[in-house]
């Protein structure tokens, strides 16, 4: 049997219409309403075109920038938006001037990276983010860095953002930068210059951020053969602990402003900070040597010093000591997980 042609089709569906609507006639008979109007119009001026370009093809001046979508992901994965809808977290963007697309817009982003549905599914377990301890060793200056990105509040609800870099080992800041946004362009600007600076590290550490997971921070780890990622689990900051701590040092500094009046003063002042930081902050966890000695080789000089000095003052004052002092020891090895834990005896008979 022929298959019927579209113009008889047409002519049912035309027929159809004096009962029913146009598109449930249209529907019925198997023909697009467009294609219905065109041909029962005699639209003269349609020309098919020959060689259609594809919707999703097509230039849209429009359209959000890549640099725009990454500043979106990166909202979608961080840790304060896990418990909330994509709806509360394009608001909650919006008031903090991170975006100003549509909401419909900042969704059919969120829907393309599928980070939409129920988001409680990804706090039990995450797609593409390890559910895995990292292990972390640094013996070593240049073994292992650790870097994260912080918030600075600006004047009125103007925020910026503060990346930071750090030789785990001997705590050193070995990149910093202050930004309006974070996104994996940045931060792949600032680890560029510092691998050319130091030299790339064996383990660049961070949490599951967009900046961090970004492809263009893939790509840099990719071209040093030398060098691999390791990734926090997700809201477990104790994954992280040497940037969080840093970042803590940083924030409940005594001349830390609670605001800062513009960029500008940000950067100065985490420049300066920072500088301070790694030459004369004497670090707990690194024997009291500064970051700086530490890194560039200098504490073995600096402990013979201080050695010096208490051998002095013990040979001057004998009776002011228990027993003969030490100066600390240099700083050994350092990580993240690195220390093996103890297996519990579930033994019910000891």
């Amino acid at each position: 049997m022929a298959r019927p042609t579209k113009a008889f089709l047409t002519s049912i569906a035309d027929e159809l219409r004096e009962v029913m609507p146009v598109t449930q006639a249209c529907t019925l008979v198997g023909i697009g309403r467009s294609s219905f109007y065109r041909d029962t119009r005699h639209y003269q001026h349609y020309t098919p075109a020959t060689n259609p370009i594809p919707q999703k093809m097509r230039h849209q001046p429009a359209a959000l920038t890549e640099e725009e979508k990454q500043v979106i992901e990166q909202a979608l994965l961080d840790d304060w938006a896990q418990d909330l809808s994509v709806l509360q977290c394009y608001w909650r963007c919006f008031d903090s001037q991170i975006v100003s697309c549509s909401q419909r817009t900042f969704y059919r982003v969120a829907t393309a990276l599928s980070l939409v549905g129920d988001r409680r599914k990804r706090r039990r377990g995450n797609a593409g983010h390890t559910s895995q301890a990292p292990r972390v060793l640094a013996s070593a200056v240049g073994d292992a860095w650790s870097w994260d990105v912080t918030e600075l509040k600006g004047p009125g609800r103007e925020r910026y953002k503060c990346f930071v870099a750090m030789d785990v080992f001997s705590r050193f800041p070995v990149a910093w930068r202050v930004e309006h946004t974070e996104t994996g362009a940045l931060a792949f600007e600032m680890f560029s210059q510092a691998f050319t600076r130091y030299g790339p590290p064996m383990v660049l550490h961070s949490d599951n951020g967009g900046p961090m997971r970004s492809r263009e921070m893939t790509r840099l780890i990719s071209e040093y053969a030398g060098t691999t990622a390791s990734f926090s689990r997700p809201r477990v900051s104790d994954d992280n602990p040497f940037s969080e701590s840093l970042f803590k040092t940083l924030k409940y500094a005594l001349h830390c402003p609670d605001q800062f009046t513009g960029i500008d003063h940000a950067r100065a002042w985490v420049d300066g900070f920072l500088g301070d930081y790694a030459r004369h902050h004497r670090h707990s966890g690194i024997g009291y040597y500064t970051p700086h000695d530490v890194f560039h080789g200098h504490a073995g000089s600096v402990r013979d010093a201080r050695q010096e000095f208490l051998d002095r003052s013990y040979l001057a004052h004998p009776q002011r000591y228990r027993q003969r002092p030490h100066a600390p020891r240099l700083p050994g090895s350092t990580g993240i997980n690195h220390r093996p834990r103890p297996t519990p005896n579930l033994s019910q008979t000891g």
